[in-house]
């Protein structure tokens, strides 16, 4: 036979010169290809393990081809073709743009490669080199950089088409677990640098943009590794043999010397001046540098001693935008790269793991581009649930054994005998909490803001916090209790309410209006898993968000509607709180609502409230909210314990914006042992067009408060972004800017995200609820607002 050329592949066909004819039932297909072999080197084998490893009549030359590698660039022509070969099959088959040619390989253990041609090229093989950086640089390029510590992350960085790559030290931190960048040893970075030279060099085919030429990769010296001029020289060669094209030192004039060493050895080297994080401890720790004039100027002389010693390239982080701008004007014809320097640099540089969100929130300089920590968290949670579930693995993940040898297996183990699959039974979902995940950054509608990294919401809290949430939940139809809900009442009888109560409420279309206690009892023995919202009435778009919430976690769901005396004192507004019964039902139905509890003040308190026993969380006396209403959180866990009892729900769903009622409610689950049968949800806080929080006391503002308002939520995001910033700077600067606006503070409180004791002016901001009251005055009227934002 001979051999017919593809795209893809090589194809055995039938060839023009007579050939013997086989006996009937012996012909064999032999099909060709391409394979990749470990180390890089290319080899042409059969397509399938059933079909024979040579071909039964060929010539010698076409028979040498099985026993030879192949040559790369040929190898990869066959196999991902060329931008010119990909354009005439795609106007000859009608394929779409960026469909994927490739045959399906079945003897692969990974399956089909899903990784398309979707430029429909390869990328170059040429390095970019230091002169293509710098040509780039004179012609008003802006340079790119990211950091990169092993194969995958230089692959993604070489696909994007990025002029530098660099092996931080940082991989001490976002990779190694170590508390900052000083552990970091030479090993370390060797062999992460060798692991990005792999990647760099790893075929870049089917990225969406043109790869273009390889990057430059930059090793950095690590602490320690340059404290000699002989060490310098040595690591740094060591670096250049690993992979790296140049190599990267911080500090200023004084290591000039080593610069010039290094430079005369033919080594290439990048300066760091700025912020120089293995001397943070010198400098004031991990703040900004150059803040004052002669600070400023000491930085832009370390650049410019740095660039007459020979370096070519030099990265300036964390000054102000004008320094920044400073540094580039003083060493013109030397690229600066800046990280927290502003854009009048030649370049920018991020951490690659800042970008991705790996780590929550990045610092106040990088921009996150994307959330890898929930969508990891999601997956690793995901894959849990399935394999306990038996949901995963699924036949398609795995290979049978042809069935004439799985029947002489089985004359060993008749367990393997082939039964068809028994039809999976149903059960009710079960509830399964996901890890940590604290912050949404996706607050639509809201206009002119930078969405990655600034507004936060409270969604999923570390262990040790009271606050859980339901964003994120994995919903599995095993038949297996969840933990938390093993001690749960299981609901199983479909009767319809008990006859003998004499109450069963009123239905209102698919919706039933439960009014005394034997109403909902009476409805909840044919209920199955309950999930509870409890509210006060006068409904808005952040309580049906909470319904939509409660839909997610149980198959009925019912709603409370209970203006409760206990939660107002004397002065307060209880008199002319708005009761909309009619109008919340309404909506409550068209959301899909299964019942509502709309009892009197008499059904709840028959002896009056606040009645005779009391849910009094002394936890939270005399802090912030509870220091401005003294009775209110006796009140909402009183009458919250009794909702509790009375509803026997197996969820409540509570907003964000009240953070210290929720962690009231999360602290009595566990002080009176019912988190094991109720688990807390806590959603988001829910915002207006433009961040206010919802509330049903927005009634109660003039147009002049309307227009000032979302001022409260802006001032605790920026407070709390602010480079450096304390518990005490986030009071002072969050009052100070209020006031100014004519309001009227009540308290700024940055408590513990788990206990909600108040922090101290010097302690970390970190893992911390900053919450604040205001009051709005206008034309005779006041309006009370609460908002907060939660710190990771």
């Amino acid at each position: 036979s001979s051999l017919h050329l593809s795209a893809r592949s090589f194809r055995a066909v039938p060839s023009p010169v007579p050939c013997p004819v086989e006996a009937p039932g012996e012909m064999a297909v032999l099909i060709a290809t391409i394979r990749r072999l470990p180390g890089g080197a290319f080899a042409k084998a059969p397509k399938a393990h059933g079909m024979p490893a040579l071909p039964s009549q060929t010539s010698v030359c076409n028979l040498a081809t099985y026993f030879a590698t192949w040559p790369k660039h040929k190898s990869e022509f066959l196999l991902y073709g060329s931008s010119r070969a990909f354009s005439v099959a795609t106007r000859q088959t009608g394929a779409a743009p960026g469909a994927s040619t490739r045959a399906e390989d079945s003897t692969n253990l990974y399956g089909p490669s899903d990784v398309g041609t979707k430029s429909g090229t390869g990328a170059s093989d040429k390095p970019l080199g230091l002169g293509g950086l710098l040509s780039r640089f004179r012609k008003g390029q802006k340079l790119t950089m990211v950091t990169a510590y092993d194969f995958p992350s230089a692959r993604f960085a070489r696909g994007a088409g990025m002029e530098l790559v660099l092996v931080g030290d940082s991989i001490g931190n976002c990779r190694l677990g170590l508390p900052d960048t000083v552990g970091v040893e030479m090993e370390d970075m060797l062999s992460a640098v060798k692991a990005v030279r792999r990647g760099i060099e790893a075929p870049c085919h089917g990225w969406a943009g043109q790869p273009g030429k390889k990057p430059l990769v930059v090793g950095d010296m690590p602490f320690g590794s340059y404290l000699l001029e002989a060490e310098a020289l040595r690591n740094a060669a060591a670096l250049r043999k690993a992979g790296s094209d140049m190599v990267k030192l911080e500090g200023g004039a004084h290591m000039a010397p080593f610069v010039r060493a290094l430079t005369q050895a033919g080594i290439a080297v990048m300066g760091h001046v700025g912020l120089e994080p293995q001397r943070a401890m010198l400098q004031g720790g991990l703040k900004m540098q150059g803040t004052t004039a002669p600070a400023a100027l000491e930085i832009i002389n370390d650049a410019k001693q740095l660039a007459a010693a020979g370096a070519v390239a030099l990265v300036v982080e964390c000054v102000p935008n004008e320094v920044g701008h400073a540094v580039q004007l003083a060493i013109p014809n030397v690229p600066v790269i800046g990280i927290g320097a502003g854009g009048h640099v030649a370049g920018q540089v991020l951490v690659c793991d800042d970008l991705l969100g790996l780590h929550g929130k990045p610092p106040s300089f990088a921009k996150r581009y994307a959330d890898l920590a929930d969508t990891s968290s999601n997956a690793y949670m995901s894959y849990l649930s399935e394999v306990r579930s038996g949901t995963f693995p699924e036949p398609v993940h795995g290979r049978a054994m042809k069935r004439e040898e799985l029947a002489k297996l089985a004359e060993e183990f008749p367990e393997l005998q082939v039964q068809e699959a028994p039809e999976p039974p149903r059960a009710e979902p079960v509830v399964e909490r996901l890890p940590p995940r604290l912050f949404d950054n996706d607050i639509k509608g809201f206009p002119n803001r930078d969405m990655t990294g600034r507004f936060y919401q409270l969604k999923r809290p570390a262990a040790a916090s009271p606050f859980q949430i339901a964003s994120g939940l994995v919903v599995s139809l095993a038949k297996r209790k969840c933990p938390t809900m093993s001690a749960a009442p299981v609901w199983t009888s479909a009767a319809a309410p008990d006859s003998t109560s004499g109450a069963t409420g009123e239905s209102r279309g698919e919706l039933t209006v439960l009014h005394t206690c034997d109403e909902v009892n009476a409805w909840r023995r044919s209920a199955k898993r309950v999930a509870l919202v409890p509210t006060m009435g006068n409904l808005h778009e952040g309580h049906l968000e909470l319904v939509d919430e409660a839909k997610k976690d149980g198959s009925e769901v019912i709603v409370s509607i209970f203006v409760n005396p206990g939660q107002f004192a004397p002065h307060e507004d209880f008199d002319r709180y708005p009761r909309t019964l009619e109008n919340d039902i309404k909506l409550l139905s068209e959301r899909g609502v299964s019942a509502v509890f709309a009892p009197t003040a008499k059904e709840i308190y028959p002896r009056g409230s606040p009645g005779r026993t009391l849910a009094v969380p002394s936890f939270v006396e005399g802090l912030s909210e509870a220091a401005c209403r003294p009775h209110f959180f006796t009140g909402v866990a009183t009458v919250c314990l009794k909702l509790f009892n009375i509803c026997q729900p197996d969820v409540v769903v509570f907003g964000q914006k009240d953070a210290m009622q929720c962690a009231v409610i999360a602290q009595m689950l566990e002080d009176f042992n019912l988190q094991s049968r109720i688990s807390l949800v806590i959603a988001p806080t829910s915002r207006e067009f433009d961040g206010l929080a919802r509330s049903s006391r927005n009634a109660y503002l003039t147009p002049a408060m309307r227009r000032v308002a979302p001022k409260i939520y802006e001032t605790l995001v920026d407070a709390t972004q602010q480079a450096a910033a304390t518990p005490g700077s986030v009071r002072s600067t969050v009052r100070e800017r209020l006031t100014a606006l004519g309001m009227s503070v009540q308290y700024v409180s940055v408590a513990d995200s788990g206990t909600m004791a108040e922090k101290e002016d010097e302690e970390q901001l970190s893992k911390s609820v900053v919450s604040i009251a205001c009051m709005l005055s206008d034309e005779g009227k006041e309006c009370r607002l609460i908002d907060n934002v939660v710190v990771p």
